[in-house]
């Protein structure tokens, strides 16, 4: 990089002012040189680039938004009675998939699942698809036509997450049988496989020893590594996913064993579960993660009218909530015990969020480089990439 002197710009500097810059427009600047495209696609550049500004998806069927978080700060001191924003609708390929769930996010990456239950890995930024190969060991899918899912022969819960020793994003899942179906009534078995992007392959774990099924309902949350779950009243079990891919315990505080559980999630980096009390719903955030005297009551509030599922803390505000709701998406403030409605100007009047919304940073992964290095090592398999936004890939 050479400025109107003459005189190059140290390499470090370059890439420092790159660093910067959203993933759009890091995109286009590929073509500046080979030097440049080389630095883009770097894989500790991608990593290191991951912009921590939060965007939040909400969405349902095949429509998707994405809405930048940024935009609820100058309404945050303002007293008003909803929070207008714009969101961005993302399309993934066409024809468009029939999304049911959003299961995880790590990175900048979500996990999702459609209505065929094919599993996806996407990048909201780059709007690439990565299709899951069908583990060869999974249980068989043959639910109950004309009863529904209640009466199908087994469940699975996901965790997605990310091996910092190995360079590798990862999916594990819990399956077991329903003792509702009839099938094998005598089986408690809950197995346990793990999914390695990087090798693009399923393996077999030890079974986990847990009661995976008492509380399905309740949804999991990736802090610190591990992927968690809720076992037991009492009991919250985390799987690793660094090389030992174990799951370990931490223990809930004892005041809660009675509440009503509802989620556990993951509140700016630290620990959570959800609950209902009594007076309403609290919100209870592990401090110091693994250490349980360190469980402390963050929100109490009896003001919402119908279940609801926090979703994250605003970036730059450690007092104000982001919470779903049916058809809904509320800001709620912890001091003021205030919440108001996010709208979406221009979108759909209720904002759709059948999928779970959740919230992800910019990043490069699952871009158009590896969109080669994946060809080459699955071009044997059945897997491969469904891509979108071609124009803004063809730029890259």
């Amino acid at each position: 990089m050479s400025t109107s002197s003459g005189k190059s710009v140290p390499p470090e500097i370059t890439e420092a002012i790159l660093r910067r810059l959203p993933v759009k427009s890091l995109g286009r600047f590929k073509s500046v040189s080979k030097t440049w495209n080389s630095l883009i696609s770097d894989p500790h550049f991608i990593k290191t680039h991951l912009r921590q500004t939060r965007k939040l998806i909400v969405g349902s069927g095949t429509s998707l938004y994405s809405i930048d978080m940024n935009q609820l700060l100058p309404y945050l001191n303002i007293n008003t009675n909803d929070i207008p924003v714009t969101g961005k609708v993302l399309n993934f390929r066409s024809p468009p998939i029939q999304w049911l769930e959003i299961l995880g996010t790590c990175m900048g990456l979500d996990l999702a699942r459609d209505d065929d239950d094919t599993i996806f890995l996407m990048n909201p930024t780059t709007q690439v698809l990565w299709k899951l190969p069908v583990s060869p060991f999974a249980l068989p899918v043959e639910d109950d036509k004309f009863l529904g899912k209640w009466r199908a022969k087994f469940f699975v819960r996901y965790g997605f997450g990310y091996d910092s020793a190995n360079d590798d994003f990862k999916v594990v899942s819990v399956s077991f049988w329903n003792p509702e179906s009839g099938l094998d009534p005598e089986c408690t078995d809950t197995f346990v496989r793990v999914y390695s992007l990087r090798n693009n392959s399923w393996s077999k774990l030890p079974n986990s020893r847990y009661d995976h099924g008492t509380f399905y309902a309740v949804s999991g949350a990736l802090v610190n590594q591990n992927y968690h779950w809720l076992v037991s009243r009492s009991t919250i079990v985390a799987f690793s996913f660094t090389e030992e891919e174990e799951f370990s315990e931490i223990r809930l505080p004892g005041s809660i064993e009675k509440a009503g559980f509802f989620d556990v999630v993951d509140m700016d980096g630290k620990l959570g579960v959800f609950v209902g009390v009594e007076a309403g719903f609290e919100l209870w955030v592990m401090e110091e993660y693994g250490v349980c005297e360190s469980w402390r009551c963050m929100v109490s509030y009896n003001g919402f009218g119908s279940p609801v599922r926090p979703v994250c803390l605003v970036e730059g505000s450690n007092r104000d909530i982001v919470f779903e709701d049916l058809g809904r998406v509320l800001v709620y403030n912890i001091d003021q015990r205030r919440c108001r409605n996010m709208r979406m100007v221009g979108g759909p009047r209720r904002l759709p969020v059948g999928l779970g919304g959740t919230c992800y940073v910019e990043t490069l992964a699952l871009s158009s480089r590896d969109i080669g290095a994946f060809s080459n090592l699955c071009k044997s398999k059945l897997t491969g990439w469904y891509l979108g936004a071609k124009k803004l890939l063809s730029k890259e």
